[in-house]
């Protein structure tokens, strides 16, 4: 049964949003038809929105700019776009040279709209795509990203999402990335809760990457026993552009990230690689879609998680090869690793093809430690939680590889490191 919208969401509606009129106020009218998703929508039925069905949230005010990331990301000089409880706290003044950020609240006609209509576009009676009909609806804050032809940026553009400030924040951010014909930035969201007060992030990215351009996207969910986040990322591929995701997610109570990717030019490539690492009661749920439109396109899909405690980790994967999308390859897989009684993993890959020439493949395993694995480390005089430390570690370092950044790599490597070490499982048996 589809739950209703909560009465103090209702009243959160705001008049007026970022979003061109006419799409706002459409938005508006379809989210109150539809109502939030429930257990029986077949895209949500393992994640449980009544955390934010019983939030009673409200949009955050005067926030100020003093307020700082705890962990700082091995970058020596990022470009950081800082938004506090969803509130954007302005555009740096350092930009390099074929960079262009404005507030979307300052952006022209043209680029509202852009940001306003992810390609391909939800369909707006599918009751699947209402969170981000929600975020068109209420959204008051979010910044375009322009990355000009042939420019080539080495800073990294750092998207701080820092939730979680004030008292039940909510906030309905949008960002749109746009990449000239041979251009290439990388994208990094670094999300943090700066606080124990409880937070609601419900924020979609919208990327177009034209021909021969490439984009880097890494997201790093790091912490939040009390943040709660619907993020939602689209992107559109033309001729023989690149699209590099990595998502790692090591907390937070309810996080549910979707990928949306439109393979719709020839020669054009994507990478999805993603990390999950749920404990306690947390929920880590990351959902993907690849769409090849296009003929001689490729991609390649490798997620991992690893559940403790009474965590939850779900990994649900689609491909879908369109009729006349001939000589694809695309591959998925999805291993997980159950380290207590009480955990749980759902994994579902999925694969449709409507085209007769291509090379795809899917699947997906799910268990423990290998047992003849850690009796060899034993037999090497290696303690028990020393050798299962091993293991895990291991596991998770062959998606940390993936990372086409040395520094990040090894911060990263660390920082699981650090939360493994403090994990129930890790001294089981």
């Amino acid at each position: 049964m589809r739950q209703g919208l909560p009465d103090w969401l209702k009243t959160a509606m705001p008049e007026s949003a970022v979003a061109p009129d006419s799409i706002a106020r459409t938005a508006r009218e379809q989210v109150e038809t539809l109502g939030l998703p429930g257990l029986r929508d077949e895209e949500w039925r393992w994640t449980n929105l009544r955390p934010i069905q019983r939030g009673n949230f409200a949009a955050a005010e005067g926030i100020g700019g003093d307020i700082e990331p705890a962990n700082r990301l091995p970058f020596e000089n990022p470009i950081r776009l800082r938004f506090i409880d969803g509130i954007f706290q302005g555009v740096p003044n350092d930009l390099p040279e074929g960079l262009t950020i404005v507030a979307l609240a300052d952006a022209d006609d043209s680029a509202r709209e852009a940001a306003f209509s992810p390609v391909p576009a939800p369909a707006v009676d599918n009751p699947n795509d209402v969170m981000v009909t929600l975020n068109t609806a209420m959204a008051r804050e979010g910044v375009v990203i322009d990355v000009a032809p042939n420019a080539v940026i080495d800073r990294p553009v750092v998207i701080e999402w820092l939730d979680g400030a004030t008292e039940s924040a909510m906030s309905h951010p949008r960002v749109l990335v746009r990449l000239g014909e041979s251009a290439t930035a990388t994208v990094v969201e670094h999300i943090e809760a700066v606080g124990d007060k409880p937070s609601w992030r419900n924020s979609v990215i919208v990327s177009t990457i034209t021909a021969n351009a490439a984009l880097t996207h890494i997201a790093l969910g790091l912490d939040g026993d009390e943040r709660l986040a619907t993020e939602r990322s689209f992107a559109e591929l033309a001729r023989d552009a690149r699209y590099h995701s990595y998502n790692v997610q090591l907390g937070g109570k309810v996080i549910r990230r979707e990928y949306d990717i439109h393979v719709g030019g020839s020669g054009a490539h994507t990478d999805l690689i993603g990390l999950m690492m749920p404990r306690d009661k947390q929920v880590l749920d990351t959902h993907t879609r690849i769409t090849h439109a296009a003929a001689d396109t490729t991609s390649n899909e490798h997620y991992r998680s690893i559940a403790d405690d009474a965590g939850r980790g779900v990994f649900k994967g689609r491909i879908l090869i369109e009729q006349d999308a001939q000589r694809i390859e695309a591959f998925q897989s999805s291993n997980n690793l159950i380290l207590s009684d009480n955990a749980e993993i759902d994994a579902k890959p999925e694969l449709e093809i409507y085209a007769d020439d291509v090379s795809c493949s899917h699947g997906a395993t799910i268990g423990r430690l290998d047992e003849e694995s850690l009796f060899y480390l034993r037999t090497r005089g290696i303690p028990m939680v020393e050798a299962r430390a091993l293991l895990i570690a291991g596991f998770a370092q062959e998606v940390i590889d993936e990372i086409p950044m040395d520094d990040l790599r090894e911060w990263l490597t660390e920082r699981v490191e650090a939360v493994l070490a403090n994990r129930t499982g890790m001294n089981a048996g």
